[in-house]
């Protein structure tokens, strides 16, 4: 379920060659408490036309500390190929390893040392969960207001199949950017997801839950004061993220361009008599140009 609010066996680390759709830090809050947070990365591998998701989240410390991460692989239709669950919870612990073929799923789940196996009959138009925003984007009416988005897709954390819906409602501001604010429903739980129209998810609600995400503009903003491994983001992602494949950096480095630039002055004005010329503005970060 987490994969969809955003998403320590040795996974396979992301092709260098794959071009990187989004990545970036989202704090992690409980109220107004900061409780963990989540790294994120969506890739398209050209070369073999896959999608690929990836993303580690850390809550708490201590006793409380709960980790999960995920490796997950689409085909360029984002029909389902692969992934590799973890998460840690105390001394509870559980991976899920699961491929796909010719429309049968085939999971070996470790819980607590217990190994269970499951084969299943996948329907057709089923997807991994992690990869919604993207399905939206690529649908027929793609990522739009006033829109309803039914599907049915498998939740990573225990290799199910649900029913999902998402209501796409009015694009609005979320922490200065426009995005659509969607209401997902998926195993009865409801939450709120704020998503641009590039598919970038800036926030998250789990309604009832008291739990919210935000996307931050650098890693020192969501991991401030909580756990944090280099050498265990190296083994999942393949490096070290650096969160900077998103609209609130993007915006960011366009604000310190601009306050950089130097100060209109009498050599650069416009020659006398030749009236007012107006400089051409720079593309904001969460306009509708890409």
């Amino acid at each position: 379920m987490l994969a969809l609010l955003i998403s320590f066996s040795v996974l396979r680390a992301s092709n260098a060659q794959a071009d990187i759709l989004f990545e970036g830090y989202s704090k992690i809050l409980s109220g107004e408490q900061h409780i963990g947070y989540v790294i994120s990365r969506y890739e398209f591998d050209a070369k073999k036309k896959q999608f690929i998701s990836t993303y580690f989240l850390k809550t708490g410390k201590g006793p409380t500390e709960v980790t999960e991460s995920l490796k997950a692989y689409a085909d360029a239709e984002l029909g389902p190929i692969s992934y590799e669950y973890t998460t840690l919870a105390g001394k509870e612990s559980k991976t899920i390893d699961a491929k796909f073929k010719a429309g049968n799923l085939s999971a070996v789940v470790k819980h607590n040392g217990k190994i269970q196996r499951i084969e299943k009959k996948v329907p057709k138009g089923t997807f991994l969960s992690t990869f919604l925003v993207y399905l939206m984007l690529k649908s027929k009416e793609g990522l739009k207001s006033e829109t309803n988005y039914e599907y049915q897709a498998i939740a990573e954390e225990d290799a199910a199949i649900y029913k999902g819906q998402a209501l796409v409602g009015k694009e609005e501001t979320f922490n200065g950017f426009k995005a659509f604010k969607i209401l997902n429903t998926f195993k009865d739980i409801k939450f709120l997801s704020y998503v641009n129209e590039r598919g970038e998810v800036l926030g998250t609600n789990a309604m009832g839950q008291g739990i919210t995400t935000e996307l931050v503009g650098t890693p020192s903003e969501a991991t401030a004061g909580l756990p944090y491994s280099p050498t265990l983001l190296k083994t999942l992602f393949g490096s070290v993220p650096e969160g900077q494949a998103n609209v609130v950096v993007r915006s960011a480095k366009l604000k310190e361009a601009e306050s950089k630039a130097p100060a209109p002055s009498k050599q650069m004005g416009v020659p006398q008599g030749q009236g007012i010329i107006l400089k051409a503005q720079p593309e904001k970060a969460d306009s509708k140009g890409h």
